[in-house]
């Protein structure tokens, strides 16, 4: 791809992950690492197209907003610090062909969520959805 996508991607590393990385540690009253894989956002329009168009509401902006539901509490707090010690968020997406699958895992005291920007919303998680799969792992 050309100069236009390769900046779109910069965006992210450069603008993207550092608010993010503030908006969660504010809203959840510490320090969690999180880390946007700038290497799974291949230069493709398409799914840099998705990503813009949902990144606050499905993408890093949901792990937010269901972070700080969970942490409203010590209890939650307290869950959340005794199994992961750092969030990495992946685009699953290669292209319409391989689209990928939306997934949530803990390995290696890291908790890795998987969602496919190619236009599929059914490989996006929604708030709820995602919080009751954090909280049955909690």
């Amino acid at each position: 791809m050309g100069l236009a996508e390769r900046r779109r991607i910069a965006t992210i590393k450069e603008t993207h992950a550092p608010r993010f990385q503030s908006e969660l540690n504010a809203a959840i009253g510490f320090e969690l690492p999180l880390e946007i894989d700038i290497a799974s956002f291949p230069e493709d329009k398409t799914i840099l197209d998705c990503y813009d168009y949902y990144y606050e509401s499905y993408g890093p902006g949901l792990i937010v907003t269901v972070m700080k539901e969970i942490c409203k509490d010590d209890m939650g707090k307290e869950a959340v610090k005794a199994k992961f010690n750092k969030i990495v968020f992946q685009n699953v997406a290669k292209s319409a062909e391989d689209a990928g699958d939306k997934s949530v895992e803990i390995k290696d005291q890291t908790l890795i969520l998987r969602e496919s920007f190619y236009g599929y919303s059914d490989k996006l998680y929604g708030d709820a959805e995602l919080q009751a799969a954090l909280e049955q792992m909690l």
